[in-house]
C-alpha cells in the first residue's frame, strides 16, 4: 500500500511530444513522444507521474580542483518505469489518453498490467523513503530503477541538487559541491577544496 495516502489515477496517458521534465545548468531529464504515464494523486491533487518510455538523464557531476577535474558526468538512457514527484500540472497539458496499441508497443498486454507494475514501483519507492527517513516535500524528486532493482534518486529544489546512485553521491548548492565515490570524497566551497582519499581494503 502506498504511503501517505498517495494513489494512482486510473487513466493511462501518453506524451504527445517530447517533454523536458527538469532542466538546470547541472543537467536535464527528458522523455520522448509516446512515453506512457499515469498520475500519482494525493487528496485528488496530481502530485507526480509514473512514466515508461524512452528518455534521457544527463548530469554534470564533475568537480573542478587544482589537481584537475574529478568525477565524470552521468548520462543514462531511461527505458524502465520511473517515478517523478512535483511539477505535475506543468506536464499534464502534454499528455492525452493512450490506446491499447500504445500499451502493446511498450510490452503491456492491457491497462491492468501497466497499472500493476506502476503500483509495485510506487510501493517500493514509498517503502524505501520511510525506511531512509527521506522526506517527500523536497522539490522535484525522480526515482529511476537501476540494475540492482533499487532506485537512483535525483532531488532538485531551487539551487540545490542531490543525486544518489550506486557508487556515487553528489550534492550541489550554489557554490558548494560534495562528491562521494568509492575511492574519495571531494568537498568544494567557494573555491576552497578538500579531498579525502579512502583507504583500500586488503
Amino acid at each position: 500500500m502506498m504511503g501517505q495516502n498517495y494513489q494512482l489515477d486510473g487513466a493511462i496517458l501518453r506524451a504527445t511530444e517530447a517533454i523536458t521534465l527538469w532542466q538546470s545548468e547541472r543537467g536535464i531529464v527528458k522523455i520522448d513522444e509516446n512515453t506512457l504515464a499515469i498520475s500519482i494523486k494525493l487528496d485528488d491533487h496530481k502530485k507526480g507521474y509514473i512514466f515508461h518510455g524512452n528518455g534521457k538523464l544527463i548530469l554534470d557531476t564533475i568537480v573542478e580542483t587544482e589537481e584537475g577535474a574529478i568525477g565524470k558526468p552521468v548520462e543514462k538512457e531511461i527505458d524502465k518505469l520511473f517515478l517523478m514527484l512535483g511539477d505535475a500540472e506543468k506536464v499534464h497539458p502534454y499528455l492525452k489518453t493512450t490506446s491499447k496499441e500504445d500499451l502493446n508497443k511498450m510490452g503491456y498486454k492491457d491497462q491492468k498490467e501497466f497499472v500493476a507494475k506502476a503500483e509495485d514501483l510506487c510501493n517500493r519507492f514509498f517503502r524505501e523513503r520511510v525506511h531512509s527517513r527521506q522526506g517527500l516535500d523536497e522539490g522535484l524528486i525522480f526515482a529511476f530503477q537501476n540494475e540492482s532493482h533499487k532506485f537512483d534518486i535525483l532531488v532538485a529544489n531551487g539551487s540545490k541538487l542531490v543525486y544518489k546512485a550506486t557508487g556515487i553521491a553528489f550534492v550541489s548548492n550554489e557554490h558548494k559541491v560534495v562528491l562521494k565515490s568509492p575511492s574519495e570524497v571531494v568537498c568544494s566551497n567557494n573555491g576552497k577544496m578538500a579531498i579525502v582519499k579512502k583507504a583500500c581494503r586488503l
